[in-house]
């Protein structure tokens, strides 16, 4: 394995590394833990036609972000130091310069919709007693654009992500999720009952 790009941008670092049979391994690390920084880094791989075949995100001491990608191209082609230069640009662009994620994706011409496939998701949210945070267990068809989508949702709601992980096997992908609110709670009920709703709404 061979470290394609490496490079300090402000508070991002990225970094890429060949892993074979056409995957690669994305880390990207933000310095200071802001809302929205899954919800930004997925567009840019969704829009530049990156699967997210595994993936895990956490946040140490409340502030450092760390997030590990395992990619694969859905046209198969590489990512060239160019191709990984044109992404830290354009995340520099939502993290740094105003742009929206909506703006962003509407000029790139990318549509999750046009994925979408009739399936019979399941959407699980509890609190377990051991842990300070809520849940999300999410089992669901994969396509291009789905963790971009979950993403944007509970941005929208303002409830931040402490930590996820997703695995794909065949053609169906499990995303789990810790959650909180922005005061580190954990979610109400209600709150479940109405994320869990939305999420079976984006996912059929």
């Amino acid at each position: 394995m061979s470290t394609l790009y490496k490079k300090n941008m402000q508070t991002i670092d990225l970094t890429c590394t060949n892993k074979g049979n056409s995957s690669y391994l994305l880390k990207v690390t933000v310095s200071h833990n802001e809302k929205g920084i899954i919800y930004k880094v997925t567009s840019v791989l969704f829009a530049h036609g990156w699967d997210i075949e595994e993936a895990v995100a956490e946040t140490v001491d409340g502030r450092l972000v760390k997030d590990v990608f395992i990619i694969r191209n859905l046209q198969g082609e590489k990512m060239t130091e160019q191709a990984l230069h044109q992404i830290k640009a354009e995340l520099n662009s939502l993290f740094y310069e105003g742009m929206s994620v909506i703006d962003y994706l509407e000029k790139s011409g990318k549509d999750v919709d046009s994925y979408k496939q009739p399936f019979n998701s399941t959407v699980n949210l509890f609190n377990p007693p051991s842990i300070d945070s809520t849940v999300l267990d999410i089992r669901t068809l994969d396509r291009p654009g789905l963790l971009y989508e979950i993403s944007q949702l509970l941005y929208l709601m303002n409830v931040n992500i402490i930590s996820f992980t997703a695995k794909t096997g065949s053609r169906e992908i499990r995303d789990s999720f810790l959650l909180c609110t922005p005061e580190r709670d954990r979610l109400t009920d209600e709150e479940c009952d109405i994320l869990k709703r939305k999420l079976l709404s984006v996912l059929s």
